[in-house]
């Protein structure tokens, strides 16, 4: 019981000297999205997700480090995708760096691609959700925050959980 105690007490300052790099705890938002999200179709398994990666970056290479893992129950698959087409059979769907183009042509190009299909599209970039993409990293201070467009995920037929949504900074796409 002391032990316990002692671990509580003490795990700030152990998290405050091993912080996690910034495209670690993105990844882990970006796994996690799948155990908030319904999909309308209802043909994913609540036991695995797959979460498929387009271009490079830290946040890419730190989702790929998750493949194979286990979060919240589930098992995470992650596959690179080099095609919008490619990307019909993902669940969750992460826009990294764009090779050798504009990032916003790039994510333009995905978001819309994929508009209707059952795949939820997280980019980097506040900018990027007002245009198409469904959910947005953004560095908030030391924080990281994301942006939802709800209008996109309509589009798609996918849901959002009210509890995640209350921690958004921001939503487009909200009925008047």
């Amino acid at each position: 019981m002391r032990r316990c105690l002692l671990l509580l007490c003490c795990w700030p300052l152990w998290a405050l000297a091993n912080p996690p790099s910034e495209a670690a705890v993105k990844a882990a938002l970006v796994a996690n999205l799948a155990n908030y999200a319904e999909w309308g179709e209802g043909n994913w398994s609540v036991k695995h997700t797959l979460i498929c990666v387009a271009g490079r970056g830290p946040v890419v290479d730190s989702l790929l480090a998750l493949d194979s893992q286990t979060l919240l129950g589930r098992r995470i698959g992650v596959s690179p995708r080099s095609r919008p087409a490619e990307a019909r059979d993902c669940q969750v769907l992460f826009l990294g760096d764009a090779p050798g183009r504009s990032q916003g042509d790039w994510d333009l190009e995905w978001t819309q691609a994929l508009a209707t299909a059952p795949v939820l599209t997280v980019c980097e970039g506040e900018d990027l959700v007002s245009q198409g993409c469904m959910v947005g990293l953004a560095r908030e201070g030391t924080q990281v925050a994301f942006d939802v467009n709800l209008a996109a995920l309509r589009r798609a037929n996918i849901r959002l959980s009210a509890h995640l949504l209350r921690l958004a900074r921001t939503i487009y796409g909200r009925p008047r």
